[in-house]
């Protein structure tokens, strides 16, 4: 009776913490596409901006070159957004009843693992980018950037800042909810330092 009963607790246990498991990796993979998708949504703007010389940049690019990096680069970005918001993130998965130690451990391993998925797909399209116009280089290493700042600065500002909303005794009703637009900010400004 006592080993069916320690091996219901194990297999409950392990249940448990693949669910955390599975809720922190689709959070931040989910904030991770986010802030991708923003960065080349907007980069492909500024670009369709200078391909129609609405801003004046110096690029020695002809007008459809700059253009068909503007579509590509927007498509690559409006297909991220669209992941994001279909994926746990978007399905409103919440981690409750999980404590703020547990989530926060979660997902500070959860953005390493993103943080280097998105080193792989660099490393894998960094030698297939040779001779394209540059604002699909910079969108690329704009992907780079997000890898290097979900391996920095998440970890050490992001998630804590994050369970710190989650967690902060007396606080209004929307702080409580406000932890993935705090991640967001943070990843997103982290990856513009890096970038720049």
């Amino acid at each position: 009776m006592t080993d069916e009963t320690a091996g219901a607790a194990n297999r409950d246990l392990v249940k448990r913490y693949a669910i955390l498991a599975y809720g922190a990796f689709g959070t931040m993979f989910d904030v991770g596409l986010m802030v991708i998708g923003s960065l080349l949504t907007g980069l492909s703007i500024s670009v369709l901006l200078a391909g129609f010389d609405i801003v004046d940049v110096q690029q020695d690019l002809s007008t459809g070159a700059m253009l068909a990096s503007a579509l590509v680069l927007a498509v690559i970005g409006l297909f991220c957004l669209g992941v994001a918001a279909e994926g746990p993130l978007g399905r409103g998965r919440r981690l409750v009843g999980f404590s703020h130690v547990e989530v926060g451990i979660g997902r500070v391993l959860a953005v390493v693992v993103v943080g280097l998925l998105l080193l792989l797909v660099y490393s894998l399209v960094d030698g297939l980018l040779e001779g394209l116009p540059a604002p699909i280089v910079k969108g690329a290493e704009g992907v780079r950037a997000a890898g290097v700042a979900g391996l920095v600065a998440m970890p050490l500002i992001g998630v804590p800042l994050s369970i710190l909303a989650r967690w902060y005794p007396d606080g209004p009703p929307w702080l409580e909810r406000a932890d993935v637009p705090v991640m967001f900010v943070v990843w997103a400004i982290a990856t513009m330092i890096v970038i720049s």
